[in-house]
């Protein structure tokens, strides 16, 4: 018996699938690919209802999945919602997102997730994994919200919105908790008392000054503690947003000695540093801070070493009125949703990254990083989510015009390729010559199951 239908019918004739030159013809059927083969293969037919595109020699690559974004709706949809965030999502060629509610209502029970669930299945054009959070109000709630939520989001330092969690005790308890649950945590690591130790000293910062009141060092002993909670507990943890070479040395560590742990790190830590921040002023600032060129250069040998599994853009969005103000009342956050893909392709353009690292860092292996089944690969059972573009196409970035609310860009200005032409998601066409098509129809992300990790299975405590 075949599984309810996830999508729509549509055969793609003559894609170059990129990174190569092969011609391949690709097959989706009820939203997910049936079969892909060379150019022409009498085996591969369009279905009598399926729409036909002829690629005629654009490359092909998967619909990309984001690991991490805020769209900040419900609570705050003014700043971006859904619906601008997920149109925003189809211009980068992203087709799946995981997002952090870190603003009002938080998921802190069933109740509240499924809440947020339903409202984001109104108005959402890709795919979504909503996370959990992970907090104390949380705690007696986890083993109900695991089955709906990819993870459970700990903000170890406190940031836009969200306060920290500072104290070991707490956190051993939470870490604790999430094994139980059988979901791995995805942490935003800082260490509290370093970063209030890093304002104090630095009273009358500026945002050039950013990366010493958000130090390097918060980083690597938040990192540190969470490698170890994980180990003590047995829960499976991701770093969200690396920034630092020191703490991407940690994860390559555990990741040696047999540590189940993966990473993510964000477009900003690899094409900017600090020396951009008198530049780009508040633009630049987020959190963890934009750091130094030799940490940029770290963090790309981890994605390249496979340290790093993924780059997920961790789009924040604030009015630039709001990003104007003086530093210290400045927001923390950028948008770059919308240039996902034209941002990882610079890398290869800059001979950063290989070609095969950086798709499959937005692909394939961001998929795997977060347990998302189907999604990243052009397998046959996988979704149909496709990406046409020109790799030799280039577009000067104006902020003003990309679909996030917020309107500017940290690449104001900067000579991109990559920009995508087409969007499927799931056999659907729902981006098509720079423009949104139709409205919404994502669905939650397909989710295996928990696996509970109780007290006599840690390793150790």
């Amino acid at each position: 018996m075949r599984e309810p239908a996830r999508g729509a019918d549509l055969f793609l004739r003559r894609g170059r699938l990129w990174p190569g030159t092969e011609l391949v013809d690709i097959s989706v059927r009820d939203g997910v690919i049936e079969g892909l083969g060379a150019a022409g293969e009498a085996r591969l037919r369009p279905t009598q209802d399926a729409t036909v595109i002829d690629a005629a020699g654009l490359s092909v690559i998967p619909g990309l999945v984001d690991v991490h974004v805020h769209f900040r709706d419900p609570g705050l949809a003014w700043k971006e919602g859904w619906e601008r965030g997920s149109a925003g999502a189809l211009h980068g060629g992203v087709t799946s997102v995981v997002e952090v509610q870190n603003n009002p209502p938080l998921s802190t029970d069933l109740g509240a997730l499924t809440e947020r669930i339903e409202h984001v299945r109104a108005s959402s054009r890709v795919d979504y994994g909503c996370l959990a959070n992970l907090l104390p109000d949380s705690l007696e709630h986890l083993l109900a919200m695991a089955p709906t939520t990819p993870a459970f989001k700990c903000f170890l330092g406190g940031s836009t919105g969200m306060a920290g969690q500072g104290d070991r005790v707490v956190l051993r308890e939470l870490f604790a908790g999430a094994a139980r649950a059988g979901r791995m945590i995805v942490a935003h690591c800082e260490d509290e008392a370093l970063l209030k130790a890093g304002a104090a000293a630095h009273p009358h910062a500026t945002v050039s000054e950013h990366h010493l009141v958000r130090s390097s060092e918060a980083e690597v002993e938040s990192v540190r503690m969470a490698l170890e909670l994980a180990e003590e507990t047995g829960v499976e943890l991701h770093v969200f947003h690396v920034s630092t070479a020191a703490a991407a040395d940690l994860i390559r560590t555990a990741r040696t000695a047999g540590q189940t742990v993966s990473a993510s790190t964000a477009p900003h830590y690899v094409l900017l540093s600090c020396a951009d921040a008198p530049g780009l002023g508040n633009r630049i600032k987020v959190n963890p801070s934009v750091k130094t060129p030799q940490d940029a250069a770290g963090v790309l040998a981890a994605l390249a070493d496979g340290t790093i599994d993924a780059i997920g853009t961790d789009h924040a969005p604030h009015p630039f009125e709001h990003k104007d103000r003086p530093y210290a009342k400045a927001p923390s956050g950028m948008p770059s949703i919308d240039l996902l893909w034209p941002l990882t392709l610079e890398l290869v353009r800059r001979g950063l990254l290989d070609a095969e690292t950086a798709l499959t860092s937005v692909t394939e292996r961001a998929a795997e990083s977060l347990h998302l089944p189907g999604k990243g690969c052009l397998e046959a059972g996988c979704d149909g989510d496709l990406v046409l573009f020109d790799p030799d196409e280039k577009r000067t970035v104006e902020g003003a015009n990309l679909p996030s609310t917020s309107k500017w860009s940290a690449y104001e200005g900067w000579s991109l390729a990559g920009f995508p032409r087409t969007v499927v998601r799931r056999g659907e066409v729902v981006f098509d010559a720079g423009q949104v098509t139709g409205q919404a129809g994502g669905q939650p992300l397909r989710l295996p199951c928990p696996k509970p990790v109780g007290q006599d299975a840690a390793r150790s405590g």
